[in-house]
């Protein structure tokens, strides 16, 4: 399967499974031993994406490092006159895709809009998402994060907290935002979110 065609399935993946609407979330994908990510471009329909509409990005390390923090070492690159702009959230991305643990990885970086999640973590207030499994501790969904708190979408500021809260862990919630994910398999990357939409939606109901 093509690296794009990884980006394409993803995104039309979560919006069958009404893990997003038709223009919200956004998917990166590494391959191990690469200096370069996919990302799916930003402000389209989601369920109708095409090769076109997933944007190659290379990243390599600053020549003069003046920075100390570990998400901020590389340079992007990315052909900024072509139709299509990378998300917004690139580097929400970016930050987690060039990770030095994550080198020799094939890497999904995914946000998606689960509705359950962002209901169970609050609008108002802030329920911490890995509080689920204080009711059902037999849940298998990875090591799940502290929530991120609420930031403007596509800021430095997004970015810096998912990194720090997701870069140990598997899936972290973003509040009023929805959820961000990492892991080399799509597949439980998908079974971790359907896992935690199901309890929490109980969970939900049971609250009524």
């Amino acid at each position: 399967m093509s690296y794009k065609k990884h980006i394409m399935d993803t995104m039309k993946r979560l919006y069958t499974n009404k893990y997003i609407s038709i223009r919200d979330g956004n998917v990166s994908f590494k391959p191990k031993n690469e200096n370069y990510f996919y990302i799916s471009a930003g402000q389209i329909r989601k369920d109708i994406l095409n090769e076109d509409q997933v944007i190659k990005v290379n990243f390599e390390k600053k020549n003069n490092l003046c920075s100390e923090k570990e998400n901020d070492k590389y340079n992007l690159f990315y052909d900024k006159n072509y139709k299509y702009k990378p998300s917004r959230e690139i580097y929400m991305h970016s930050y987690l895709q060039t990770l030095e643990k994550n080198f020799d990885k094939d890497i999904f970086v995914v946000h998606a809009h689960p509705p359950n999640i962002i209901a169970y973590t609050g609008l108002n207030k802030s329920n911490e998402l890995m509080n689920i499994t204080n009711t059902f501790p037999e849940l298998n969904v990875g090591t799940i994060g502290k929530n991120v708190k609420y930031y403007e979408a596509g800021t430095y500021d997004l970015a810096n907290n998912c990194f720090i809260n997701l870069k140990n862990h598997s899936i972290v919630a973003l509040e009023r935002h929805g959820s961000l994910s990492i892991g080399n398999d799509i597949d439980k990357i998908f079974e971790n979110i359907e896992t935690l939409e199901y309890y929490i939606n109980i969970q939900l109901k049971s609250n009524n």
